[in-house]
C-alpha cells in the first residue's frame, strides 16, 4: 500500500506542478499600440476634434488634385458635410446642397452618393419648413388707411409714454414725502 500511496502522491504533485506551470504568463505577448482604423464616417473625426477649417482645406485640396473617382466623391461628401452640419462654423445649407448636387451628378451609385441623397432630402425638407414657419409679410394698407394706422399707432405710443411719465412723477412725489418724514 505504501508504494501505491507514494506513486499517487508523486502523481498529484506532478499534476499540480503542471497546472501551475501552465498558468505562467511568460508566453502572453504584450499589447501593442495599434493605430485605430479610420472611421466609416470620415467627418466623425472632425466632429470630435472641431478642426473644421483644416478638414475643409484638406478636402478642397483633395478635390482639386484627385485622380481616383472614389477619393473625389469622398472629398465632395466631406465638403458638403462641413456646410450642411448645423454645428459647423461654416454652416451654409445652400452651399452644401451645391456640393451634394455635384456629388450626385459625378458619382451615381456610389456609397457617398446614397448618403448625400438622404442628406439632401432632409435639408430641403428642413428649409421648406423654415419658410413655412416664417411670419408672412404684413401688407401695408395704402393711402388714407395707411396714414390713419400710423397716426393711431403713434397716438397709442404717446398715451403709453404719458402714463409712464405720470407714474414716474407720482413715485417722485411719494419719495419726497418719505424723505421729509424721515428728516423731521
Amino acid at each position: 500500500m505504501g508504494d501505491k500511496s507514494k506513486v499517487f502522491r508523486c502523481a498529484a504533485v506532478l499534476y499540480i506542478f503542471a497546472l501551475i506551470s501552465g498558468c505562467d504568463t511568460s508566453h502572453i505577448q504584450p499589447v501593442q499600440n495599434t493605430i485605430p482604423p479610420s472611421p466609416l464616417f470620415p467627418p466623425q473625426t472632425v466632429m470630435q476634434t472641431g478642426e473644421y477649417a483644416n478638414f475643409l482645406e484638406e478636402n478642397y485640396k483633395a478635390l482639386q488634385s484627385c485622380q481616383d473617382p472614389e477619393k473625389c466623391t469622398e472629398a465632395l461628401f466631406n465638403i458638403s458635410f462641413v456646410y450642411c452640419y448645423a454645428k459647423s462654423p461654416y454652416y451654409d445649407p445652400q452651399q452644401g446642397l451645391k456640393y451634394i448636387d455635384d456629388l450626385i451628378a459625378a458619382s451615381p451609385g456610389n456609397q457617398w452618393t446614397f448618403q448625400a441623397m438622404v442628406w439632401k432630402a432632409l435639408i430641403e425638407k428642413n428649409m421648406k419648413e423654415k419658410v413655412r414657419k416664417r411670419p408672412a409679410a404684413r401688407e401695408e394698407p395704402k393711402g388714407k388707411e395707411a396714414l390713419e394706422d400710423k397716426i393711431s399707432s403713434k397716438e397709442e405710443i404717446i398715451k403709453e409714454l404719458n402714463r409712464q411719465l405720470e407714474r414716474s412723477r407720482q413715485i417722485d412725489i411719494e419719495m419726497e414725502q418719505k424723505q421729509r418724514g424721515l428728516l423731521h
